[in-house]
């Protein structure tokens, strides 16, 4: 009797095992969200949900409609910001204030990191400040395909905001020498998603200044902004970020000077 009940227990025990895979082979791959950012398009996939932002009472920590524009095609957006290299800080006036020998070598290796990239750049930007300028000269002289050098003086270094925690820049310093306007203004003419009369991906390459760079990943970022003196970008460095066709933002790279010699890294 004994042995039967045994019998009828393990019959019972392995019974349930083959019952309990069937169910589970049964039932549907429940499909999750992935994110897979590929090194060259940035082709991914996502969940599909939407967000309404119009809503004030719905609380998010993103804000989709960040740009003001709406999703008017598919090609996304690739910037390549290089910060300038090591230039003398101390000069008496700004035309004096160029790169020294060792700055220009930066620039000769960030050059060749971009060119190495096989990427068809489509602009080459500088800030109107002398460093600037001649940092994009150095790098497009390393460029297989030469591009035409586009200056913007709306990306001439400044202080956007005070930085938290206090940094030794007052809220006095940025309401007498803060440039926080005429910054937003240079992130809103360049950051933003694909509008409708863009036809094919884009690279541009921007090379400008520390202040302003850190204070732009900070607000495409969507961070606080206040957090921009928080980031340390070695002169010569590149940071790269993506805008996808919905107004995503993928930060590829921040600060990037793996190409420089550790010898001849500054900041």
């Amino acid at each position: 009797m004994q042995r039967l009940l045994v019998a009828k227990f393990f019959v019972g025990f392995f019974m349930g095992i083959i019952f309990t895979v069937i169910v589970y082979n049964l039932k549907e791959p429940i499909e999750k969200p992935r994110f897979r950012p590929d090194q060259s398009k940035f082709e991914y996939e996502k969940n599909q949900q939407t967000f309404d932002d119009s809503n004030p009472s719905k609380p998010s920590i993103w804000n989709s409609s960040w740009d003001g524009f709406k999703n008017e095609n598919k090609f996304p957006r690739h910037f390549y910001l290089i910060r300038h290299g090591q230039y003398f800080d101390n000069a008496r006036t700004m035309e004096e204030m160029k790169l020294t020998l060792l700055g220009k070598e930066q620039l000769e290796y960030t050059g060749k990191r971009l060119n190495q990239t096989k990427t068809h750049f489509n602009r080459l930007i500088h800030s109107g400040m002398v460093r600037a300028f001649e940092s994009a000269v150095i790098i497009n002289q390393q460029l297989d395909s030469k591009l035409e050098l586009i200056e913007d003086k709306s990306l001439s270094e400044g202080l956007p905001v005070a930085p938290i925690p206090y940094a030794g820049i007052s809220q006095r310093d940025i309401d007498t020498y803060g440039d926080r306007a005429r910054i937003d203004g240079a992130f809103a003419k360049y950051f933003h998603r694909a509008r409708s009369d863009q036809n094919k991906e884009t690279h541009d390459i921007i090379v400008f200044h520390a202040n302003i760079l850190r204070y732009f990943i900070c607000k495409i970022m969507q961070f606080p902004v206040e957090a921009w003196l928080r980031i340390t970008l070695n002169h010569g460095s590149i940071t790269q970020i993506t805008i996808l066709s919905d107004g995503g933002i993928v930060l590829k790279t921040i600060g990037d000077s793996g190409f420089i010699p550790a010898n001849k890294v500054t900041f």
